[in-house]
C-alpha cells in the first residue's frame, strides 16, 4: 500500500513560515503561564516556551512567530512546529495515564488511523528492517529508551512533556517483511488531538530514519 501523503510533502507547507495564523492565535489565546503549567514546560518571559520535543530544547516564540531548535539539530520543519504549537494550544494537566494503548484504542482513534492517516513507518522499515542494530541507538537520541517487550526491538520513552509513545521494530526476515508498531499512553488525545498525534508521528518516523 502506497504511504500517504504527508503535508511536507506538498510546497506550500514545508516551514515554519508555512504556519497558519490560526495555529499561532490558538497557542496566543492560552495565559502563557496557564499553557506552561498544562504542557509541563517551562515559560520564559520576553523569549517563549522551551519545550522538551524528542530528545532536545525547542523554543517556541509566539509573539515573534518563531520556533528555534538547538544547535547541530535539522531547522524546525512545518510539522514539527505545527505539533509544538497544537501541543501548546491543547494540553491539559493531567500528566499521565501510565498505560500504553495502540492508536486504535485512543478515542476516535479506530476510525481515524486509517487509509491517509496511517501511522508512518516505512522510513524506519526501509532503513532498519534488515539492519536493525542500530535502531535502538539512534531511537535513544530522541528520548526512547531500550525496554523489554518480548519480541521485537522495543523502546519507550517522552516525546512532549505529557505524552509518551512506545514503538516496537519486528526486523524483517526470509518470510516477513519488517514492522514497525507505535504505542501511545492512553492519554495522549488529551494533549494532542488525533490529527495532531499523527503529524508527531510523521515527524518520529523521520528523525528516526535520519
Amino acid at each position: 500500500m502506497a504511504e500517504p501523503a504527508r503535508p511536507e510533502d506538498v510546497k506550500l507547507f514545508q516551514t515554519v513560515a508555512d504556519l497558519a495564523p490560526a495555529l499561532w492565535q490558538g497557542a496566543a489565546a492560552r495565559p502563557p503561564e496557564e499553557a506552561a503549567a498544562s504542557s509541563g514546560v517551562s515559560y520564559e518571559a520576553g523569549r517563549g516556551f522551551w519545550v522538551p520535543y524528542m530528545g532536545a530544547d525547542y523554543l517556541v516564540d509566539i509573539s515573534g512567530r518563531a520556533i528555534t531548535g538547538p544547535p547541530g539539530h535539522r531547522p524546525p520543519d512545518f510539522q514539527k512546529g505545527l505539533v509544538l504549537l497544537v501541543y501548546l494550544a491543547t494540553a491539559q494537566d493531567l500528566g499521565l495515564a501510565g498505560r500504553m494503548v495502540t492508536g486504535r484504542e485512543l478515542n476516535g482513534g479506530a476510525m481515524f488511523f486509517t487509509g491517509p492517516h496511517a501511522l508512518r513507518s516505512s522510513p524506519v522499515t526501509d532503513k532498519f528492517g534488515r539492519r536493525p542494530d542500530n535502531f535502538l541507538p539512534k531511537a535513544a537520541t530522541l528520548g526512547l529508551a531500550p525496554e523489554s517487550l518480548g519480541s521485537g526491538l522495543a523502546c519507550r520513552g517522552l516525546i512532549l512533556p505529557h505524552i509518551a509513545v512506545g514503538c516496537v521494530l519486528h526486523p524483517a526476515d526470509d518470510e516477513f517483511e519488517a514492522e514497525l508498531t507505535y504505542t501511545f499512553d492512553a492519554y495522549a488525545h488529551y494533549h494532542l488531538p488525533l490529527d495532531g498525534l499523527w503529524a508527531m508521528i510523521n515527524v518520529l518516523a523521520e528523525e528516526l530514519a535520519s
